[in-house]
């Protein structure tokens, strides 16, 4: 799957002007070795060598399968806590219930003499390299669901080279921003993560030849993926205090970053509406508002309106303002719009309006509300003269 060397290149300049910002001391991006690349994303190899001590296949014992020690060991090898090095690559923890977690089905086998069996002659053969990595995903995909943060980062435990952990609606998010058309969310199969895996890889041949990185390895191209979406997000939960220590708040890359990270809060807020209106009768009957695209297009979709009306609201034709402008208003901020209020969140439906401006039209024909502000600046304009 080719990745565009043009979106590639943009969205490399962001990703190196983003660090830039969001580092203390305002160093230039080098290399995912140094700075603040490294402080964030350096401990994933150091957490799988913690998880490879814990795992110690190299001791396990053929006549021991079936006792639960293989079992266990697995399990701790993902149940990683304390220090800097905590496992945040599965979603282990038992935050929301035991059956969310992603390793339920393995923490359940150790009650289970047949899952117990079937599991640990399943690990010792992929760890020992007795058996093709395919297959054993999809055995993998049958004993413990389709948790796909937890079959890749096993996969990752057995090659770092070949194979990298996943958090499907991130790398959505960064393929839509390189222009690769993958989803990842809701596909957890051997086949999406063999292109997941392959896409990474041109990635990273990308930091060689375009970036002039040449010693990236497949985890900084994962690292790129990660910190592409997530860099923006750390730069909005500063505290405002913190906002004013960077050197570079005002410039034309400030205005290029806050876009983007209104954009997010925009997706966010359109899914939230979604949920909230499946006609459900409260004081009155919500109207039913469906988003026909995945997050990933409708983030690009975002961006494209707000390249397209240059920043400025569809309806009015006023500059937004952003969050990260010290002389923000409010009312000014970009807004997503259904243009028919009664269609859903589609393509062809949105436009961007600043946040009075959606407020004023409430349920308005767009038509309608277009023929009233006419009419009020016709009478700005008699007033005037």
């Amino acid at each position: 799957m080719a990745i565009s060397a043009d979106r590639f290149d943009a969205q490399f300049v962001h990703f190196r002007d983003s660090l830039r910002r969001a580092s203390t001391t305002g160093l230039e991006f080098r290399s995912f070795q140094q700075g603040l690349a490294a402080q964030w994303e350096d401990y994933k190899p150091r957490l799988r060598e913690r998880a490879l001590s814990l795992l110690d296949p190299m001791h396990w014992r053929e006549d021991g399968i079936g006792r639960g020690d293989i079992l266990n060991s697995v399990i701790a090898s993902i149940e990683i806590e304390g220090g800097n090095d905590r496992n945040n690559l599965v979603r282990w923890a038992n935050r929301f219930g035991h059956a969310n977690r992603s390793h339920y089905a393995l923490l359940d086998a150790r009650l289970d003499s047949d899952h117990r069996f079937a599991f640990e002659k399943l690990f010792f053969d992929f760890y020992l390299d007795c058996s093709d990595d395919g297959p054993v995903f999809e055995r993998l995909c049958t004993l413990a669901g389709r948790r796909y943060d937890l079959l890749a980062y096993l996969f990752f435990l057995k090659d770092m080279n070949r194979f990298m952990p996943i958090a499907t609606r991130t790398f959505d998010e960064a393929f839509g921003l390189l222009g690769i058309d993958l989803v990842t969310t809701g596909q957890c199969s051997w086949e999406n993560y063999t292109w997941y895996n392959n896409i990474l890889s041109d990635i990273q041949s990308a930091l060689h030849e375009r970036a002039g990185l040449s010693d990236a390895r497949l985890i900084d191209a994962h690292s790129f993926c990660w910190m592409l979406i997530r860099v923006d997000k750390e730069i909005l939960s500063r505290p405002a205090s913190s906002a004013g220590t960077s050197r570079a708040r005002s410039n034309a890359g400030t205005i290029y970053d806050a876009r983007r990270i209104w954009i997010y809060e925009m997706a966010n807020a359109i899914e939230q509406t979604v949920h909230n209106s499946n006609g459900q009768v409260v004081e009155r009957v919500v109207k039913n508002k469906e988003l026909r695209m995945t997050r990933s297009e409708l983030e690009n979709l975002l961006l494209a309106l707000m390249i397209k009306q240059e920043n400025r609201c569809a309806l009015t034709g006023i500059p937004f303002h952003f969050l990260r402008d010290p002389t923000c208003d409010k009312e000014l901020l970009p807004s997503p719009d259904r243009i028919d209020s009664n269609g859903h969140y589609e393509t062809s439906n949105l436009q961007v309006v600043c946040r009075f401006v959606n407020s004023w039209k409430s349920d308005s024909d767009n038509e309608e509300f277009r023929r009233l502000l006419a009419l009020v600046r016709a009478s700005g304009d008699d007033d005037a003269g």
